[in-house]
């Protein structure tokens, strides 16, 4: 049978607790070994404490002390590594919306270029005749009898 520890290091390993808990450090700082040195105790000791050590067994594993936690270094490189993927199939997706609206942009021009090779043909042609004054002398000079 083991001997049963003292108050005050039942105290002293509830203050440890409450001290080690309230730092919100990663999982891997919450170790028998953790406790037993923020405690000022040995590890013999507080494995003469079950009791207490299932309490913080339970107290570590809790949804919220999960939720309470500061991430850590891992988990902040997969946090930055999704926003990393998301930023990623962002860009893909504009890059797709930008090439799509030059493609477009590019037909409407090809569209206007030959819509101007259309209208200088008409300015040229229409330079080329004869202007309604020049018709009109020839036409008045073909309408007067010859003269004798």
């Amino acid at each position: 049978m083991t001997k049963p520890i003292s108050a005050a290091a039942v105290s002293s390993i509830e203050a440890a607790m409450s001290r080690l808990l309230s730092r919100g450090s990663s999982q891997s700082t919450y170790t028998i070994t953790c406790l037993a040195s923020e405690a000022g105790l040995s590890r013999a000791t507080l494995y003469r404490a079950p009791e207490l050590l299932a309490r913080f067994r339970v107290a570590i594993a809790s949804p919220e002390r999960e939720a309470k936690r500061p991430p850590s270094s891992t988990d902040r490189v997969h946090q930055l590594e999704a926003e990393i993927s998301m930023l990623r199939g962002r860009e893909a997706e504009e890059i797709r919306a930008l090439r799509s609206s030059n493609r477009d942009m590019a037909q409407h021009i090809q569209a206007l270029s030959l819509l101007v090779r259309e209208q200088e043909r008409r300015i040229a042609r229409l330079q080329a005749e004869p202007s309604e004054s020049e018709r009109g002398a020839t036409l008045v000079a073909f309408a007067r009898p010859p003269l004798r």
